[in-house]
């Protein structure tokens, strides 16, 4: 039982060994969020980010709906070979 509990601790510590990099460097660009919120107002930096989300999210509709249309041609495409 021991073992067991010695064994998990081991794994833990390996773990936050490798997510503590990543979490510094998320602290740092939460950091950088922070001076530019500051800096153009909270308001504002929701609003951009709000927008730019909607964009990549017709943009990603607008992506998936050529999918097929582009399959279908490459189909076309072999068949008339």
């Amino acid at each position: 039982m021991l073992d067991r509990a010695n064994s998990q601790i081991r794994e833990l510590t390996r773990r936050v060994s490798r997510l503590e990099p990543e979490n510094e460097r998320l602290r740092g660009v939460e950091r950088d969020y922070n001076r530019i919120s500051r800096y153009l107002g909270h308001g504002h930096v929701e609003k951009m980010i709000d927008e730019i989300k909607a964009q990549e999210i017709v943009e990603k509709q607008i992506q998936q709906q050529r999918q097929p249309l582009q399959q279908a041609r490459s189909s076309r495409n072999s068949y008339a070979r």
